[in-house]
């Protein structure tokens, strides 16, 4: 998940490059619209090369590594080496290309082609999609997962489309907030270590959700294990979290001011070891920018920003204060602040009295001895912890000692303070001690009468600063865990409704220091499980697969890291589960009772080493194994042998947080704290022990591997060159380990030998139904029939499909992207048809309305008329007629007018009436001769009646359905024999009709095969025997051309189902022997003559064998 130093392999996709802001490297130079077609170097696709050995594919990667091509395919993983400087193949130009490629097309191979074909799957297939991108720290694994982002949230409309049109102005918000999540979590969650200038020191899963048209709609972010130590340590030579040096570098005067910071890094305890550092590839001042508007457009208020930063300083300030010891009273140890305005500075950034924080910092409020109400319903708390310091007050009826025997000093309960009284109170009721609480109360009282205590111990200087260091790392982490919930509330999904998702997995690199401890072994054994995922997905579950569904198959050997894993995290005997144990045992020497108990648990695995007992050694008899230091443990990783050293595993895992820290800070008047610590509240009823560091990252992981299970993967594997950081150096022996761990090899042979894409029988189908007749629109019959129906209708040879018992096997992703290209192509022919249809019935429906609206018209018009021409006849030539006579000839004139439209409908219905009678004669009668006058039962009859020009249509449809009726009765009369021929015939049809000149010839000839009997011939019966050639396809006398002299020579060719053999006619001398799988291509003339061609693979070069066929 680290890119490696400088921006790596995907180190110049900044925002520019897809059309977005806010990547750490700067933009790359933009690559010419042809830059991506320029030619090869090596063997862009490995399934490819020759030989295929881990020498030869780390020799190609380097050569490929020297012309700055850092991408190469391997089956179904991309590869990507890390090139530690700026490439120019980010571009727009690139982008355009990649998305907007036609399915047949081909490009080399690239991280936007891997990413295309998820969001393509996850559109076109509706199908859940992952990107796993896994590789050593420093490999380059942030950036690559950051361009899959930045490509799959612009594949959909597109950068232009979202500023252009203002109804995509939500999809181009959530993209942004998405984009300006991940520089944002970078600053507070990543931090130079030795391996790695960038080195993300969390894991990080984001789920990115698509609406139908494979626009973003928004995402959620989940974070794995902060590794929090490294706040207050970092190693020689490593720095602390970007955020910090970002701050102090790029914050204006007036913000520093209001934080009380300065510039200097040497002012900081924190930060003073990583002082020196200085790298070219982080810009620090720059970077700060970026994380500012990361917040801004995330939602992030400028109050909200200040309050963060506020968190972040008192970070810094708190590493400042020291303590210095003091004697108390009674002989025991205490001590004080050294620096009292560092506190005071910090109290005022966060809100708080600083004799609070400074008791909470430099005092610990603990139980102590029984609660004795009732001794069957309140058992006894634990003592205190030795490590307290000394008791400074104890709320009893009674007196008790120290734990190292000491007598402490009492403190009278009416000298005890108001704020006092009230901190017994709330720590009381956040330890949920009512009988305790009432006992101090009874206590306060005057009362004697109570058994259980209330003990104020002072810490040691020592003890206050580890205080004061889990102090810093609990604020910090927990700001880190707030701002990814704010990151989420920005980009969730508004809406409800059906999506698909599409994950991308950035996670911790593998890493192996000089000193590894609990961090470490966490981070390995998450990429343990990624490891254990991937080989399962690519090489077990595949091969397991190929036999289940009953594919000839030879298995193909590969390092199995599962024992590791169950090493680690098996119940109850794993090297989680131990740890577990020992932390709920507490009490001293945690550490070295681990190392014990887990030499005793794990000593017998073979990938378990200590210093006590050595692989395979049983515990009863250890012997003294020298090469392991003392307290320390090594495991055999997938990736190499790693020794952890103990120190610190206990309280690292126990990851508790003082109940007195918890109140100071939940009493804070600094608005995050309250969300940061709620645990601190006293009114909380509920105090639940939290799951160990441990269990809840075992329980994440998981969680985190059923996840990607559930999806479709697509991985990433990221290679790390050198271990300078510097680009153009390869080194092949870290890259030939690198190679060998990742298993690429093995994962090329089980993809070169298997097939591209198998899919179930039923899916397959109602996927592809609409390319064959037989099975669109619906298929009645088996889904394995079906299938084999629809295959037989495309223009794909059988060589490249293969049937399972369940599923179907496609070979390779070339016959894949046909299929999709011909399914694309007919889905557009069903579309328009649909519109030809919809628009035929829109225009239909138009046409009624227009005729009724005319209908209407019509009538009123006419009526309109006659109106008109009774007005006009009574003015112009019944003027002396007046009163009833007017009317009288008014209604004469209508009533003519209606009887005339009567007639005229009467003679429209015996119009329609007889048509129809004669039309349904006129198909009787068409029937009936048809009845008496069919054809000839043969398939070959070209003969049918004629029939009238309206049942053409049916005439057609008759025609045919007689046809097949026929045919299949031809059919029926067929034996084995003659099925099995007229298969041959109709394969020979498809293949060489209107391609061959002289096929029509042959077509009444049927193939025998042997045409020279040489399956009767003894000698050959002894020569089959021997090479494995029994069964003869094709055998006869050919004539081949020499290459020396141009003649032909008669030979005997002979065609078996595993080689093709060349003999001398007379002795059968096997000249030469192919074998069947390095015949890579048939090539024949289309004219009248008969020279067929036969390609031969050899390990140079390729043979062509030119025939005469007599």
């Amino acid at each position: 998940m680290s890119s490696g130093g400088v921006p790596s392999a995907a180190a110049t996709s900044s925002s520019q490059c897809c059309g977005q802001h806010g990547s750490r490297g700067h933009s790359a130079r933009r690559a010419p619209p042809l830059a991506i077609h320029e030619q090869e170097v090596g063997v862009a696709d490995t399934l490819q090369l020759e030989p295929l050995t881990e020498e030869a594919f780390v020799a190609n990667l380097q050569q490929r590594f020297k012309r700055d091509l850092i991408y190469t395919s391997a089956g179904d993983v991309l590869v990507s080496v890390n090139p530690y400087k700026k490439l120019a193949l980010y571009s727009l130009d690139v982008v355009e290309a990649y998305r907007n490629r036609p399915i047949l097309s081909h490009l080399p191979p690239h991280i936007f082609a891997l990413a295309d074909k998820a969001h393509w799957n996850l559109r076109e297939r509706n199908e859940e999609q992952c990107v796993v991108v896994s590789g050593e720290s420093g490999s380059g694994k942030t950036e690559a997962a950051r361009i899959v982002l930045q490509y799959v949230t612009v594949a959909g409309s597109g950068p232009s489309g979202a500023q252009q049109d203002p109804a995509l102005a939500p999809i181009k918000l959530i993209r942004d907030r998405l984009l300006q999540a991940g520089p944002l979590l970078e600053a507070f969650g990543n931090a130079k270590t030795h391996k790695n200038d960038n080195s993300s020191r969390f894991g990080k899963y984001l789920d990115v959700e698509f609406d139908f048209k494979g626009d973003p709609v928004g995402g959620t972010f989940t974070s794995y294990l902060l590794e929090k130590s490294r706040v207050t340590r970092q190693l020689a030579g490593e720095r602390n979290f970007h955020i910090f040096y970002q701050l102090l570098t790029g914050a204006d005067i007036q913000l520093l001011k209001s934080l009380k910071l300065h510039r200097n890094i040497d002012n900081y305890a924190f930060l003073r070891p990583s002082r020196p550092l200085s790298m070219e590839t982080i810009d620090d001042k720059r970077d700060f920018q970026v994380t500012k508007k990361a917040l801004e457009t995330l939602g992030f208020s400028a109050e909200d920003v200040v309050q963060i930063f506020k968190v972040v300083a008192s970070v810094l300030k708190l590493g400042n204060i020291g303590f210095t010891p003091t004697s108390n009273i009674d002989g025991t140890e205490g001590c004080t602040v050294t620096n009292d305005y560092e506190l005071f500075e910090v109290c005022g950034l966060l809100g708080t009295n600083p004799m609070e924080l400074t008791s909470a910092l430099t005092q610990r409020t603990i139980l102590a001895g029984p609660v004795l109400d009732s001794p069957s319903t309140n058992p006894a708390p634990p003592p205190p912890p030795p490590s307290c310091g000394s008791l400074r007050g104890v709320k009893s009826g009674g007196c008790s000692s120290s734990a190292a025997g000491t007598p402490p000093s009492f403190v009278p309960s009416s000298s005890m303070s108001s704020t006092a009284s009230r901190d017994v109170y709330e720590v009381c009721e956040m330890l949920q001690h009512s009988t305790l609480a009432r006992l101090t109360l009874a206590d306060e009282r005057g009362s004697t009468s109570t058994a259980g205590e209330l003990v104020v111990a002072d810490l040691s200087a020592s003890e206050a600063t580890a205080s004061r260091d889990i102090l810093c790392r609990a604020l910090y982490s927990r700001l880190f865990a707030w701002l990814v919930k704010q990151v989420n509330d920005a980009t969730r999904v508004r809406k409800y409704g059906k999506r698909k998702v599409l994950g991308i997995l950035d996670i911790y690199g593998f890493e192996v220091f000089e000193q590894n401890g609990f961090e470490q072994f966490i981070i390995n054994f998450c990429n343990e499980k990624l490891q254990q995922a991937v080989a399962d997905c690519t090489l077990r579950q595949r091969q397991e697969e190929m036999l289940r569904e009953g594919i000839e198959w030879t298995p193909v050997d590969f390092f199995n890291n599962t024992p590791v894993c169950e090493l680690i995290e098996k119940n109850n005997h794993g090297i989680l589960a131990v740890l577990d144990e020992e932390s709920q045992r507490g009490g001293p020497g945690g550490d070295e009772s681990f190392l014990a108990r887990l030499c005793h648990t794990c000593g017998s695995s073979a990938y378990f080493e200590t210093r006590n007992c050595a692989p395979h050694s049983a515990p009863s008899d250890l012997p003294c194994n020298t090469s392991v230091p003392p307290n320390c443990f090594r495991l055999r990783h997938y990736a190499g042998t790693v020794t952890y050293g103990v120190t610190g595993f206990v309280d690292k895992n126990n990851d508790t947080l003082p109940l007195d820290l918890s109140l100071a800070m939940f009493r804070c008047e600094h608005p995050l704290l309250k969300n940061l610590f709620p645990e601190g509240n006293p009114k909380r009823t509920t105090l639940k022990r939290a799951a160990s560091a441990g269990t809840q990252f075992k329980i994440s992981v998981g969680a985190l591997m059923g996840n990607l299970q559930s999806k479709t993967p697509h991985f990433v594997r990221c290679i790390k060159p050198n271990e300078l950081k510097q680009p153009r150096i390869f080194e092949n022996a870290l890259v030939q380990h690198q190679v060998r761990y990742l298993c690429l090899v093995q994962t090329i042979k089980v993809r070169k030998s298997s097939f591209a894409h198998s899919e179930s029988y039923e899916s397959f189908l109602h996927r592809y139904k609409m390319l064959s007749p037989h099975t669109w629109p619906s298929w009645r019959g088996s889904a394995v029939e079906g299938a084999s129906y629809l295959l037989r209708d495309l223009p794909l040879s059988s060589p490249h499909f293969a049937f399972g018992r369940t599923r179907i096997f496609v070979r390779g992703e070339r016959t894949v992207a046909e299929l999709e290209e011909f399914r694309r192509q007919r889905l557009e022919d069903l579309a328009a048809l649909v519109q030809k249809m919809w628009r035929g019935y829109r225009c239909r429906q138009r046409y009624i309305l227009m005729r009724q609206s005319q209908i209407v018209i019509a009538s009123a018009w006419r009526s309109w008329r006659v109106r008109v021409q009774v007005y006009e006849w009574q003015i112009g030539k019944t003027r002396l007629f007046k009163g009833k006579k007017n009317l009288f000839c008014l209604y004469r004139v209508a009533r003519e007018e209606y009887r005339e439209l009567k007639r005229r409908k009467q003679i429209e219905w015996a119009v329609q009436v007889i048509q129809t009678h004669y039309l349904q004669w006129r198909r009787r009668q068409f029937l009936q001769r048809l009845c008496v006058s069919l054809p000839s039962e043969s398939p070959m009859c070209r003969e049918w009646p004629a029939a009238a020009k309206r049942l053409s249509d049916t005439s057609l449809l008759l025609r045919r359905i007689h046809h097949k009726w026929r045919c299949h009765k031809y059919r029926l009369k067929f034996d084995q024999t003659a099925r099995n021929r007229m298969r041959e015939k109709v394969t020979a049809s498809i293949i060489f009709r209107d391609r061959k000149a002289s096929y029509p010839r042959s077509v009444s000839h049927p193939f025998l095969g042997d045409y020279v009997r040489l399956r009767q011939n003894v000698q050959w019966k002894k020569i089959c025997v021997e090479t494995n050639d029994q069964y003869v396809v094709f055998a006869d006398i050919i004539n081949k051309i020499t290459r020396s002299s141009g003649k032909f020579v008669p030979i005997l060719f002979v065609l078996s189902t595993s080689s093709m053999l060349i003999l001398d006619q007379r002795t059968l001398q096997i000249k030469y022997r192919v074998p069947a799988a390095d015949i890579y291509r048939l090539s024949l003339s289309p004219y009248l003559d008969d020279v067929a061609i036969f390609h031969i693979k050899a390990v140079s070069l390729s043979i062509e064998f030119i025939f005469f066929f007599l």
